[in-house]
């Protein structure tokens, strides 16, 4: 257990270094294009995607996972796994050119014709992508991973930054996409020794876990894209292209920190197998993720003015209340996503399934009325409240896998909470006085940032030591310093 933990955190580290290097590329990359080119074109290519999004679930059979599940699976199950991907990613790929005309209908958007046409192709290359790079997260050999992502960005950003300069077009957009996948088969294999075959021998084994993992995959997407079609058709491509801007801004926590982890977490999770000793796990993993998270993700939302005027330029600025209401709901979904890691690597697919449906639930009738009624901003006021109405719902089910109480998680998250928020209340106050007084918005942006992460840090080390230094996240974290400290020469 002691060496699943230590290559679990050895994991998480890897894999955080690479969304991280790879976000940090990636806010470059859309702070020069959101100077390049206007929200439209984002607009444009969120319609786009969203279509690749839903064939692409017809084939999210979630191959990976069952592979990395199944700790005795052999060279007939991936190779089966490769051959669906093959066959799913052709599919996708005629799909698209299908379904070009009648899109473009939908939206009254002509331009959408061509821009599908060229996106099937990179659908039909990533069919191809090597099946052996799933041993690198199943073996916990993060660091293979974080060379594929990164040679793959610097590609990506390097081809469609080159375009936008070139072209002023959404086309670079679709230039980098195609680009990266390209990229990402190519690597895939020289990274990986492993070379498939076609073959369906494996079939009925890969689909009995996976059949619900497509399930699953339809309510993600209609969690985190059904919104485009909505605002899309209701709004236009100007509204929908601010949208997908701030929701990737305000989610930048979820998916850069706390997705890693929970990339890192299924494999060890299922390793572990017991449900007490995963419990134990988890809670480590619940507090490292409230410690960062709230606030980054609550900070997001205290410097969201000057940091849209700064990163993004006036055009942008109609985002800023919709980037706040979503950072919020982001630092409080992230603390829930560990949830389906459990529900995973334990077995219960079936429980996955209900967390989403009952998120859906509320989510969707809320999104009809608030998106008619307020526009784009209805749709963070529609995630927020589905949030909240779902948080004790998912932690029941979580209590029937494995043995948690709710005090685990009070003693766990309460400290980063009202650090977080005593940290917005200081940076938001002191950012509205500092605009008032005609400071630049890139020296409010600056200070808020600075002012922020002092805040945040004797704040919880305040409530830390007041505690009576109980064992939890400020305590690895310390440890961790402390040790690479004791390391240094002299």
């Amino acid at each position: 257990m002691e060496n699943i933990n230590k290559k679990m955190a050895r994991g998480a580290a890897w894999v955080v270094a690479a969304r991280m290097v790879d976000r940090f590329i990636g806010v470059i990359s859309t702070t020069i294009l959101a100077r390049i080119l206007v929200p439209a074109d984002f607009g444009l290519i969120a319609m786009a995607t969203a279509i690749a999004a839903i064939l692409d679930l017809l084939g999210s059979f979630g191959f990976d996972l069952a592979l990395i599940h199944n700790q005795k699976a052999n060279r007939s199950h991936y190779d089966t796994a490769w051959t669906f991907n093959v066959l799913f990613g052709a599919f996708c790929a005629f799909g698209l050119i299908a379904l070009a005309v009648p899109t473009a209908k939908f939206y009254t958007e002509p331009r959408l014709v061509a821009i599908m046409i060229v996106l099937s192709f990179a659908s039909f290359m990533s069919g191809f992508s090597n099946i052996g790079i799933v041993n690198f997260r199943k073996e916990m050999h993060f660091r293979s991973e974080f060379i594929l992502l990164f040679m793959r960005r610097i590609v990506t950003f390097t081809i469609t930054i080159t375009g936008a300069i070139i072209l002023k077009s959404y086309w670079a957009l679709i230039f980098g996409m195609v680009s990266g996948s390209i990229v990402n088969v190519a690597l895939s294999y020289w990274l990986q020794n492993y070379r498939p075959r076609f073959s369906l021998a494996a079939w009925r084994e890969l689909f009995h876990f996976s059949k619900w993992m497509v399930i699953n995959n339809i309510l993600y997407f209609l969690v985190h894209r059904g919104t485009d079609f909505v605002i899309g058709r209701l709004n236009g491509a100007s509204a929908l292209g601010i949208y997908s801007v701030a929701y990737e801004i305000s989610t930048l926590p979820s998916t850069e920190l706390v997705a890693p982890i929970n990339r890192v977490a299924f494999p060890g999770f299922s390793k572990l197998a017991e449900p007490a000793i995963i419990a134990n796990a988890y809670l480590k993993i619940f507090g490292m993720i409230a410690l960062m998270i709230f606030p980054t993700g609550i900070g997001i939302a205290a410097i969201a003015s000057p940091l849209v005027a700064t990163v993004l330029g006036n055009k942008w600025l109609d985002s800023i209340p919709l980037i706040q209401m979503l950072a919020f709901y982001g630092a409080v979904s992230a603390t829930q996503t560990n949830n389906g890691t459990v529900c995973l690597a334990l077995g219960h697919v079936r429980l996955l399934t209900w967390m989403a449906v009952s998120f859906l639930a509320v989510l969707l009738p809320a999104m009809a009325y608030l998106v008619h009624t307020h526009g784009v901003h209805g749709a963070g006021y529609a995630f927020m409240l589905a949030q909240v109405i779902n948080i004790p719902l998912n932690l029941m089910i979580l209590q029937r896998l494995i043995p948690i109480c709710w005090n685990d998680l009070f003693q766990r998250s309460w400290r980063p909470l009202v650090s977080a928020t005593f940290m917005f209340l200081t940076v938001s106050k002191s950012v509205a006085i500092m605009a008032l007084a005609g400071w630049l918005v890139g020296l409010q942006l600056i200070v808020g940032i600075m002012l922020g992460t002092s805040t945040y840090l004797f704040t919880i080390l305040l409530l830390w030591w007041i505690s009576r230094k109980p064992a939890g996240a400020e305590t690895y974290v310390l440890e961790f310093i402390f040790s690479k400290y004791r390391r240094l020469p002299g």
